[in-house]
């Protein structure tokens, strides 16, 4: 395409839905932005985007901004795998170090490249740089984001005006809303200033629909409302970047995965326990483990301390196939490290994983019963990709793109590709398909 080169601004609302574009009204829901603006003016995949093993946030946000699966990114969970608290509880904040991000490409190839509150974003090359990052929740925060923040300083400059940052703790509304008056900022203080001499390329997070939904249910009034007030500060972002856009504007709206109501909570290392390859003292604390089983929602990964421990192994191998065998345990699917690996592109350091049946959540706990209907969250992700409720959510809007489009289906390691041929970036590490081809053809 030989026109000047356009801005891109990319929007990610953890865990919507893709019914919630095309039918909105099914449930009650008004999204002018979200919902409206994309359908009747730009291109959407009403069957929804195919996410990846596992269907968690930060899996998921990684791949969105490379292109490539877990197994090549190399991010397999939300947190560190870290049965003995060492990390303390450190989740992976950090870009890849394997593949580059639009946002190092993006800078790279002459864009003002941005980010705010994006999932793994810490340590990106970029211009402007506010990643999701916390420690414990309290004003030391803002001083380690500040200094992870690109360029440095900038997360206090900022706050200057807009009061604290929300971090990633903060996953409420008033969280979101300051996310967005934190993307708001930047884009009239500090890309506006630079807009007329080079592009943007920006992304953005909203939290709270996500876990509203994890409190409360998928459909549950309470994350209904958080939904459609996401929608107005989806609506206020866009406002403002066609404000500050002296160029032409592309807009790219995604999600990371669905959700689904659970009803049971399922505790594999209570098996691991029995199996005697976990131990723990009179006061039910871990002492030791052989393997561990880690949660990523609706699967988990289970891991062996020692490869090289032959006996644990052994014990690990009959305990597996047992729960592949046994009726009513909740679990669908029993791989192997190299099944989830080369089948299913995920968690290549795992001896094995488990993937639940829907509605049964995956806990950590060591005791207490495997299987209860004691509820730890009303709603969870993570399931099998292969569920349809799992599904994310995909639409674009811009130039030359078509109006009322629909894609049908696609898989959520199309969106970086895509937006990197808007951008005329290439990405050879990308995985997935460039989605323009499919309305696009050469002048």
């Amino acid at each position: 395409m030989n026109r000047q080169k356009m801005n891109v601004l990319l929007i990610s609302v953890d865990a919507l839905k893709p019914e919630f574009i095309t039918d909105p009204k099914k449930y009650g829901v008004c999204l002018p932005n979200i919902s409206e603006f994309f359908t009747n003016n730009g291109v959407y995949a009403s069957k929804g985007v195919k996410s990846v093993f596992p269907s968690f946030t930060y899996t998921c946000h990684q791949t969105i901004i490379t292109g490539t699966y877990p197994d090549t990114h190399g991010i397999y969970n939300n947190i560190m795998f870290d049965p003995d608290g060492s990390h303390k509880g450190a989740w992976h904040w950090f870009v890849s170090d394997h593949v580059p991000t639009l946002w190092k490409l993006a800078k790279e190839h002459g864009y003002c490249s941005a980010s705010v509150a994006f999932p793994t974003s810490v340590g990106a090359q970029g211009d402007y740089i506010v990643p999701e990052f916390w420690w414990d929740g309290s004003g030391l925060d803002t001083k380690f984001i500040d200094a992870v923040s690109v360029p440095q300083g900038l997360a206090s400059e900022m706050e200057k005006e807009i009061g604290r940052f929300p971090g990633g703790l903060d996953l409420t509304i008033d969280g979101d809303c300051r996310r967005k008056e934190a993307a708001v900022w930047l884009l009239r203080n500090k890309i506006k200033a630079r807009e007329t001499e080079v592009p943007f390329f920006m992304t953005t997070y909203f939290a709270s629909y996500d876990e509203t939904a994890h409190v409360n249910g998928v459909y549950s009034a309470e994350a209904l409302s958080a939904l459609e007030q996401i929608d107005q500060m989806v609506g206020d972002l866009i406002k403002t970047a066609y404000e500050i856009s002296d160029r032409e504007l592309l807009i790219c709206l995604v999600s990371d995965h669905g959700s689904l109501d659970n009803h049971h909570c399922i505790r594999p290392n209570v098996k691991l326990k029995e199996a005697g390859l976990i131990s723990v003292n009179s006061q039910n604390q871990v002492s030791s483990w052989r393997a561990w089983s880690q949660r990523a929602g609706g699967t988990c990964e289970i891991r062996l301390k020692d490869e090289g421990d032959l006996e644990s192994s052994e014990k690990l191998k009959l305990l597996m196939e047992q729960l592949r065998t046994e009726h009513d345990n909740g679990i669908l699917e029993v791989l192997t490290g190299d099944q989830a690996r080369l089948t299913r592109k995920g968690f290549s350091k795992a001896a094995y994983v488990l993937v639940a049946q829907k509605g049964y959540e995956i806990r950590d706990d060591v005791c207490g019963d495997y299987m209860t209907t004691e509820l730890v969250q009303k709603a969870q992700h993570g399931y099998s990709e292969e569920f349809d409720e799992m599904r994310a959510s995909f639409c674009m809007i811009g130039p030359d793109i078509p109006k009322g489009k629909d894609l049908g289906s696609c898989n959520l390691v199309d969106v970086a590709p895509t937006l990197a041929a808007v951008m005329e970036i290439p990405m050879p590490t990308a995985q997935g398909e460039n989605l323009c081809k499919r309305f696009w053809t050469e002048d």
